[in-house]
């Protein structure tokens, strides 16, 4: 069941290049509207909201918390939630689809066919190694970094957070699967 659909992002949503048999999935707040920038400027991916089954996967993957703190920006973007306190964001922890453990997207897939991609300052230049390895010949540095977000709001989120102890060990525990990916995975690149 893909309990955030209604929200706009589905389940299995991804971006695939048939010819390639490679599919990028879509994790939300992990750069992938950067990343779908440089694969539509390929002009051979194209996107389904269902999974495509490939001999290979693009995976971004991002830190749990830096992901949260970018999903809460977000989520306090929105006029009608501004109401909400950081005690009222941690004790739900995952409100939506940017929120939501980055395992919940990767449910099904063969993990020993993915290339993982640590979201962090590296993600341009990694991302570009990677697309000219598999014969995509694109200028990463003309696709914009989209959906940044309020970086005074993210700032505040991430220092109350670095702050607050049982708050970093609450969000810890709750990412726990999300860490134990991270740690099990061996990242493409620097």
């Amino acid at each position: 069941m893909d309990k955030w659909a209604h929200l706009g992002h589905t389940l299995g949503e991804c971006w695939n290049d048939q010819d390639k048999s490679i599919t990028f999935i879509h994790i939300p707040k992990n750069a992938s509207s950067f990343v779908k920038g440089c694969l539509i400027s390929s002009n051979r991916f194209t996107h389904s909201n269902n999974l495509i089954t490939a001999d290979k996967y693009l995976v971004t993957l991002r830190d749990p918390i830096e992901r949260w703190v970018s999903g809460i920006t977000q989520l306090m973007s929105v006029p009608n939630n501004q109401h909400l306190t950081l005690q009222d964001l941690v004790s739900t922890v995952t409100f939506d689809d940017h929120t939501e453990l980055q395992t919940y997207f990767l449910e099904g897939i063969d993990l020993d066919r993915c290339s993982f991609i640590r979201v962090d300052r590296n993600l341009r230049t990694n991302i570009k190694q990677w697309l000219d390895e598999n014969g995509y010949q694109i200028n990463v540095n003309d696709i914009s970094n989209l959906n940044e977000g309020n970086q005074l709001l993210k700032d505040r989120f991430a220092a109350m957070v670095d702050g607050n102890s049982q708050i970093k060990l609450k969000l810890v525990t709750h990412y726990e699967q999300d860490y134990a990916l991270i740690n099990r995975v061996k990242f493409y690149g620097n």
